[in-house]
C-alpha cells in the first residue's frame, strides 16, 4: 500500500498543478476581457462626449517675440 501511495502522489500533484495553471490562465483571460470592456465603454463615452460636447478652445492671438538676429561673424564672439 505504501508503495502504491508513493506512486501515486506524482500523479496528483501533476493533476493539481494542471488545474492550478489551467485556472490561472483562465483568471488572466477573464481579466483582460473586462479590462478590454471597460476600456471600450470608456472609449465611448469619451467619443460620444467629444461629439456633444466638444472642448471650447479660445484661440489666443500669436504674440510676436522679438527674436535674436546672429550675423554671420557674430557666433565667433560667443
Amino acid at each position: 500500500m505504501q508503495r502504491f501511495l508513493n506512486q501515486l502522489v506524482p500523479f496528483i500533484l501533476l493533476g493539481v498543478a494542471i488545474v492550478i495553471f489551467i485556472f490561472g490562465i483562465t483568471l488572466l483571460v477573464y481579466i483582460a476581457m473586462i479590462g478590454a470592456m471597460v476600456g471600450f465603454i470608456l472609449y465611448l463615452v469619451s467619443l460620444i462626449r467629444e461629439k456633444f460636447f466638444p472642448a471650447k478652445t479660445v484661440a489666443k492671438p500669436k504674440e510676436n517675440k522679438p527674436g535674436r538676429i546672429i550675423d554671420s561673424d557674430d557666433w565667433k564672439e560667443l
